[in-house]
């Protein structure tokens, strides 16, 4: 089995409590997809979770789509996109 491709993009805005950042990491091919968010509030994690996980490529494709824009709507901006790019 190959390792599955990794993309991660990270978000920031600024507070009155500080800067917020998320961290969006997907791992999606064409066996499934998992998603884990960390989100950080002035340095330390408030909130490290897998809010998505499936043998669904496309779903895993749609929630990183549907979240980012949700992230732009809420005043997030992007700060750094690294690994593969999304099918």
């Amino acid at each position: 089995m190959l390792a599955m491709p990794i993309t991660t993009e990270v978000y920031r805005r600024e507070t009155p409590q500080g800067a917020d950042t998320v961290t969006v990491m997907a791992s999606i091919d064409d066996e499934g997809a998992e998603i884990r968010v960390v989100h950080e509030r002035d340095g330390k994690v408030v909130a490290d979770a897998i809010p998505h996980w499936g043998q669904d490529p496309a779903a895993g494709r749609r929630w990183v789509q549907e979240h980012r824009e949700a992230r732009f709507a809420e005043g997030y901006r992007p700060v750094e996109k690294a690994g593969d790019p999304e099918r």
